[in-house]
Order: structure tokens, then C-alpha cells, then sequence
């Protein structure tokens, strides 16, 4: 399950790259394997929540608005085009959260009784 889920490589989580483009460009473009994605979707307004409690931490004007799929991944839509700062810490909030999904995958893998 851990592998369907994050690859062969899953020990090793790579840093999650945050750009932007498009039309407005007032968006934050994540690319995330589909099944992270699919989790991430799943529970779009708790990490909406939690983005914009971490960009209000550092008294930032940007707010996320809402997070949607996009093609390889999925993008965060904003209230202002996200400067280097902004991305950081959106950047920073999602590798947290994919380090934080793998140790589950890893902890559910160890204790399934499939598990050799």
C-alpha cells in the first residue's frame, strides 16, 4: 500500500517545489502524486485553514482562497499573486504534511498483517 501510494522511493521525501503561472498568476501550483493530491482535496478547507493561520503568523497580506486540482498536482488560488516569502511558507506547510502522510503510510505498512 505504501509503495502504490508514494513510489518505490517513498523513504526518501523529496521537497515539494511551489510555483506560479497561469492567467493571474494569483495561485500557488504544487506538484504532488495523485494519491497525496487526492488527500490533500479531500480535505481542502483544513489545509486552508492552516495556510493562511501560518501566512497570518507572519503578518502577511496573502490569504489562500481555495485549493483545486490541476494537471500533475494541485493549486493553491490566492488573494494576491504569492511573493518568494509567501511560497516559502506554503512550500514549507506542504512538505510537512507529506512527511507527516509518508510516517502514517509507514506506520499503517508495519503494522498490517501483510507486512514481512
Amino acid at each position: 500500500m505504501h509503495e502504490a501510494a508514494f513510489g518505490q522511493h517513498a523513504n526518501r521525501v523529496k521537497k515539494i517545489q511551489v510555483t506560479t503561472k497561469g492567467p493571474s498568476r494569483k495561485q500557488a501550483i504544487i506538484p504532488v502524486h495523485n494519491d497525496l493530491a487526492e488527500s490533500i482535496m479531500g480535505d481542502a478547507s483544513t489545509h486552508v485553514f492552516q495556510i493562511n493561520a501560518q501566512l497570518k503568523n507572519v503578518k502577511s497580506l496573502m490569504c489562500s482562497k481555495f485549493i483545486r486540482p490541476c494537471s500533475g498536482g494541485i493549486a493553491i488560488v490566492t488573494n494576491n499573486v504569492p511573493n518568494p516569502s509567501n511560497l516559502s511558507i506554503i512550500e514549507k506547510y506542504l512538505n510537512q504534511l507529506k512527511a507527516l502522510t509518508v510516517m502514517i503510510f509507514q506506520a499503517l505498512d508495519s503494522h498490517s498483517p501483510n507486512h514481512t
